[in-house]
């Protein structure tokens, strides 16, 4: 989606509540305990939800890129319980609680939301199911099958560290893993491009 582009399934009233939001690489969208103003609509970049771990380890809960909700169960709570960082340079659009509950009430909006939504709850599964693989290499074959395209190619848009992290794997055994997977011929690499070959 062009960071330029307002969704045209957007009520008017939403459209002119809403408010772009531009973050550099790193930067914190929300932190955890912030009280819940409302959700946000990537327009470009990418925003991850994290928990850290009582050893300092950090938990991706959720990622969303362009064209996606991001947060949007925290519509349900009064704090947001993760903080939200930007993976790469990102604008997005803040949609207020009050201009939501509104948009919610036509049919078409809250059909592209509920859609939007359920696309969301599936790669959250998908997320769960691919930690409690025990080993390295399953994940990540998991990950190029239910992640990749219908072409089996995995376009990762940060640095390789960024996967590990998605994966629960230190960064050295993901990069081992990509290693061998490249040798016997089940995978094959151009950088950051990972594309499942059997």
């Amino acid at each position: 989606m062009s960071d330029h582009d307002m969704p045209a399934y957007f009520p008017p009233a939403l459209a002119r509540a809403a408010r772009r939001i531009e973050l550099a690489r790193g930067a914190a969208l929300f932190r955890e305990g912030d009280p819940v103003g409302g959700i946000f609509l990537v327009l470009s970049g990418e925003i991850k939800a994290v928990r850290h771990l009582a050893d300092s380890a950090e938990v991706v809960m959720m990622r969303a890129g362009a064209g996606e909700f991001f947060a949007e169960s925290a519509i349900a709570a009064p704090l947001y319980t993760c903080d939200a960082l930007a993976v790469k340079p990102s604008r997005l659009l803040f949609l207020p609680r009050a201009a939501l509950d509104a948009a919610l009430r036509e049919v078409a909006f809250a059909r592209a939301f509920f859609l939007a939504s359920a696309a969301n709850a599936r790669r959250q599964c998908s997320r769960y199911e691919r930690v409690r693989l025990r080993s390295a290499r399953a994940r990540l074959l998991h990950m190029l099958a239910c992640e990749g395209s219908a072409e089996g190619v995995l376009d990762w848009p940060g640095p390789l560290s960024e996967l590990a992290v998605e994966l629960a794997l230190e960064p050295e055994t993901l990069y081992r893993v990509l290693r061998e997977l490249t040798r016997e011929g089940v995978i094959a690499r151009e950088k950051r491009r990972i594309r499942l070959i059997s």
